[in-house]
């Protein structure tokens, strides 16, 4: 039996990454992702922008409107995805549970910029029976879970330190890379800002500060958008260095060597190792990991709960600048 699909939200990653796409073979929105896995029936979309609306119609099958009531009666979706900006996410998540049950809520991140509004949202869903995922799609990827065993297994040897790029805002963006460093080095510990930084799009900071995680400290810098979006993670260990480059399409391996030309020095190898991606396939990836899910076994994605304990801190940080 396939599972029912309802996408909230047909902009970017809800359906238009693949339609601007040159790249074969990639799935880069939950449109294609769901349309195309075997274990779901993409039945429906949800936007109130008639030329999304009609994109959607021309390029995938089911229903298609702007009104969330009518589609949760018209699809009686298992599985609701809620792409809409970040602003709209309270409400249409509350309208999902008003009018249906499913049975997993995929929220794209942040869950709100405010936390109350994301707490009264975890808690909906629990008093729902309905289980909330938090769409940071980066922890589900081979790669970064081989970068998590290694690290787990001490073939990454702590203590750890590092620097991170990112642009666009601290919550929208730079969010990404800060869950995905605490499924690396666990939950944040504390935060140091360095330098306050500007505000993106009004009420996202973009400070230089360093976080503090359970096996290391990284430092978190601003890039600018306006220049060029850029998004990359290095990472000192004891034992080399860990590069994860092009937001994660490219993640190498520099082990510490014996330098070749004296005894008294070890440097880092001049031979990387490539670890194997699969981002160009990320929302196929999460779709997945929520069949997974459904059939009772235990998933990679990032809980409601666990979100809203990262975002927490990241408003810390927006507060204290």
């Amino acid at each position: 039996m396939k599972h029912k699909v309802l996408i909230i939200g047909l902009g970017r990653i809800g359906m238009g990454y693949d339609l601007t796409s040159a790249k074969d073979g990639a799935i880069l929105s939950h449109a294609k992702a769901f349309s195309t896995h075997p274990g779901f029936e993409l039945s429906g979309g949800v936007d109130p922008d008639e030329n999304r609306r009609d994109l959607y119609s021309a390029y995938y099958k089911g229903w298609v409107g702007e009104d969330i009531a009518t589609a949760m009666r018209e699809t009686s979706p298992d599985v609701v995805i809620i792409a809409s900006p970040t602003a709209d996410h309270h409400r249409c998540m509350m309208e999902t549970l008003a009018y249906g049950k499913p049975k997993v809520i995929i929220c794209e991140k942040p869950l709100s910029d405010n936390f109350t509004c994301a707490e009264k949202m975890v808690l909906a869903c629990r008093d729902a029976g309905c289980e909330l995922f938090v769409n940071y799609l980066r922890r589900v990827e081979p790669g970064a879970l081989e970068v998590r065993r290694r690290i787990l297994s001490n073939e990454i040897k702590p203590p750890i330190k590092g620097v991170t790029w990112y642009t666009k805002g601290l919550i929208r963006n730079g969010s990404h890379f800060s869950n995905l460093l605490e499924l690396w080095l666990g939950p944040i510990k504390d935060f140091k800002i360095i330098n306050a930084g500007r505000i993106w799009d009004e009420n996202d900071p973009e400070p230089d500060v360093q976080l503090e995680f359970d096996l290391g400290t990284v430092t978190f810098l601003a890039g600018t958008e306006e220049n060029f979006s850029h998004y990359e993670i290095q990472l000192l260990a004891s034992n080399g260095c860990l590069r994860y480059e092009h937001g994660g399409s490219k993640i190498t391996w520099q082990a510490a060597v014996q330098d070749s030309d004296s005894d008294e020095y070890t440097v880092l190898s001049k031979h990387d190792e490539k670890i194997v991606t699969a981002s160009d396939k990320l929302p196929l990836l999460v779709a997945e990991e929520i069949l997974i899910y459904l059939a009772g076994g235990e998933t990679k994605l990032c809980s409601g709960e666990s979100a809203l304990r990262s975002l927490n801190w990241l408003l810390k940080i927006r507060a204290a600048r």
